[in-house]
Protein backbone atom coordinates (compact mmCIF):
# COMPACT_ATOMS: atom_id res chain seq x y z
CA UNK A 1 0.00 0.00 0.00
CA UNK A 2 2.88 2.08 0.79
CA UNK A 3 4.58 1.56 -2.31
CA UNK A 4 1.17 2.57 -4.40
CA UNK A 5 1.50 5.99 -2.62
CA UNK A 6 4.35 6.92 -3.22
CA UNK A 7 4.34 5.93 -6.90
CA UNK A 8 1.00 7.86 -7.31
CA UNK A 9 2.60 11.02 -5.62
CA UNK A 10 5.68 10.67 -7.98
CA UNK A 11 3.40 10.24 -11.06
CA UNK A 12 1.23 13.26 -9.93
CA UNK A 13 4.45 15.24 -9.36
CA UNK A 14 5.81 14.83 -12.48
CA UNK A 15 2.97 15.23 -14.29
CA UNK A 16 2.60 18.77 -12.55
CA UNK A 17 5.89 19.77 -13.26
CA UNK A 18 5.17 19.04 -17.34
CA UNK A 19 2.20 20.52 -17.46
CA UNK A 20 3.87 24.57 -17.76
CA UNK A 21 6.61 23.97 -20.18
CA UNK A 22 3.48 22.30 -22.69
CA UNK A 23 1.83 25.51 -22.34
CA UNK A 24 4.09 27.99 -22.91
CA UNK A 25 5.36 25.80 -26.10
CA UNK A 26 1.55 26.34 -27.13
CA UNK A 27 1.61 30.24 -26.35
CA UNK A 28 4.31 30.67 -28.36
CA UNK A 29 3.02 28.88 -31.16
CA UNK A 30 -0.17 31.03 -31.22
CA UNK A 31 1.90 34.48 -31.31
CA UNK A 32 3.74 32.87 -34.28
CA UNK A 33 0.75 32.21 -35.87
CA UNK A 34 -1.08 35.11 -35.81
CA UNK A 35 1.70 37.40 -37.12
CA UNK A 36 2.01 34.93 -40.43
CA UNK A 37 1.18 36.98 -43.57
CA UNK A 38 0.33 35.08 -47.12
CA UNK A 39 2.79 35.54 -49.40
CA UNK A 40 1.91 36.58 -53.28
CA UNK A 41 3.61 35.01 -55.79
CA UNK A 42 5.23 37.76 -58.11
CA UNK A 43 2.46 36.39 -61.54
CA UNK A 44 -0.77 36.37 -58.80
CA UNK A 45 0.17 39.80 -57.62
CA UNK A 46 0.04 41.36 -61.24
CA UNK A 47 -2.97 39.80 -61.82
CA UNK A 48 -4.33 41.08 -59.24
CA UNK A 49 -3.82 44.32 -60.09
CA UNK A 50 -4.99 44.05 -63.44
CA UNK A 51 -8.33 42.50 -61.63
CA UNK A 52 -8.67 45.85 -59.98
CA UNK A 53 -7.70 43.93 -56.38
CA UNK A 54 -5.67 47.55 -56.04
CA UNK A 55 -7.84 50.55 -57.30
CA UNK A 56 -8.06 51.57 -53.44
CA UNK A 57 -4.47 52.56 -53.41
CA UNK A 58 -4.67 54.23 -56.62
CA UNK A 59 -3.64 51.00 -59.11
CA UNK A 60 -5.52 51.15 -62.30
CA UNK A 61 -7.33 48.22 -63.52
CA UNK A 62 -8.28 45.88 -66.94
CA UNK A 63 -6.72 48.23 -69.65
CA UNK A 64 -6.05 51.69 -67.73
CA UNK A 65 -3.62 48.89 -65.97
CA UNK A 66 -1.89 48.00 -69.19
CA UNK A 67 -1.77 51.56 -69.94
CA UNK A 68 -0.25 52.77 -66.69
CA UNK A 69 2.45 50.01 -66.93
CA UNK A 70 2.66 51.12 -70.49
CA UNK A 71 3.70 55.18 -69.40
CA UNK A 72 5.48 53.76 -65.84
CA UNK A 73 2.40 54.80 -63.84
CA UNK A 74 2.33 51.52 -62.74
CA UNK A 75 6.15 49.65 -61.87
CA UNK A 76 6.75 46.73 -59.76
CA UNK A 77 8.03 49.08 -56.63
CA UNK A 78 4.41 50.92 -56.23
CA UNK A 79 2.61 47.36 -56.86
CA UNK A 80 4.69 46.15 -54.17
CA UNK A 81 4.15 49.03 -51.95
CA UNK A 82 0.44 48.52 -51.89
CA UNK A 83 0.66 44.47 -51.87
CA UNK A 84 2.55 45.95 -48.37
CA UNK A 85 -0.33 48.27 -47.72
CA UNK A 86 -3.38 45.64 -48.28
CA UNK A 87 -1.78 42.80 -46.26
CA UNK A 88 -0.77 40.25 -48.95
CA UNK A 89 3.02 40.65 -48.77
CA UNK A 90 5.24 41.37 -45.87
CA UNK A 91 7.15 44.44 -44.90
CA UNK A 92 10.58 43.14 -45.99
CA UNK A 93 9.63 42.03 -49.40
CA UNK A 94 10.28 46.24 -50.85
CA UNK A 95 13.78 45.50 -50.17
CA UNK A 96 14.25 41.67 -51.72
CA UNK A 97 15.55 42.73 -55.00
CA UNK A 98 14.77 39.09 -56.62
CA UNK A 99 11.28 39.82 -55.53
CA UNK A 100 11.29 42.97 -57.89
CA UNK A 101 12.58 42.21 -60.43
CA UNK A 102 10.15 39.26 -61.09
CA UNK A 103 7.31 41.10 -60.33
CA UNK A 104 9.41 43.81 -63.36
CA UNK A 105 9.27 40.70 -65.34
CA UNK A 106 5.21 40.10 -64.91
CA UNK A 107 4.79 43.20 -65.53
CA UNK A 108 6.28 43.49 -68.85
CA UNK A 109 5.45 40.32 -70.05
CA UNK A 110 1.85 41.37 -69.30
CA UNK A 111 2.36 44.80 -71.53
CA UNK A 112 3.44 42.51 -74.43
CA UNK A 113 0.26 40.37 -74.72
Amino acid sequence: MQRLILTSLSVLLISTLQTPSVKAEMTAYKQKMSTTITEVLPFNLVYLGYQGYFTNQGIPSNGAFVAGIHSGRVDAMKLVQVAIERGRLSPETINDQGYLNAVETQLQNFNEN
